[in-house]
C-alpha cells in the first residue's frame, strides 16, 4: 500500500496544477477583453469630445467680434489631434500588420494669436 501512496499524490496534483492554468489563462483573456472594453470606451468619449469641440466651434463663430480677445483657440488643430488619437487606437485595436509608425503627433497648442 505504501507503494501506491506517492502515485496518488502525484496524480492528484495534476489537476489543481491544470486547473491553475487555466485559471491564468482565463484571467489573461480577461484583462485583454477589459483593455479593449477601455479602449472602446475613450473612442466614444472621443466622438463626445468632438461633438462638443464642434458645438464651441460653432458658439465662437457666432460671438460678436468685439467680445473676442487677442488670442483664440485652434479648433482645426484640437480636431486634427483627436483624429489622430483616434486612428491610432482603432490601429491598435484592429492591426493589420506590421506597420511603421506614423510620424504625425499631437500638437497640444491649441492657443494662437489673433492676425
Amino acid at each position: 500500500m505504501n507503494s501506491n501512496r506517492p502515485a496518488m499524490r502525484r496524480n492528484s496534483r495534476v489537476p489543481g496544477i491544470t486547473g491553475l492554468v487555466l485559471l491564468t489563462f482565463l484571467a489573461s483573456g480577461a484583462a485583454q477583453a477589459s483593455e479593449k472594453d477601455e479602449l472602446a470606451s475613450v473612442q466614444r468619449q472621443l466622438d463626445q469630445a468632438q461633438a462638443s469641440l464642434e458645438r464651441a466651434r460653432v458658439a465662437a463663430a457666432q460671438a460678436d467680434p468685439a467680445d473676442r480677445g487677442r488670442f483664440f483657440f485652434d479648433y482645426r488643430q484640437a480636431t486634427s489631434d483627436l483624429n489622430t488619437i483616434r486612428s491610432g487606437i482603432d490601429r491598435y485595436l484592429e492591426p493589420s500588420r506590421a506597420q511603421p509608425r506614423d510620424p504625425s503627433y499631437v500638437a497640444g497648442n491649441y492657443r494662437r494669436e489673433r492676425p
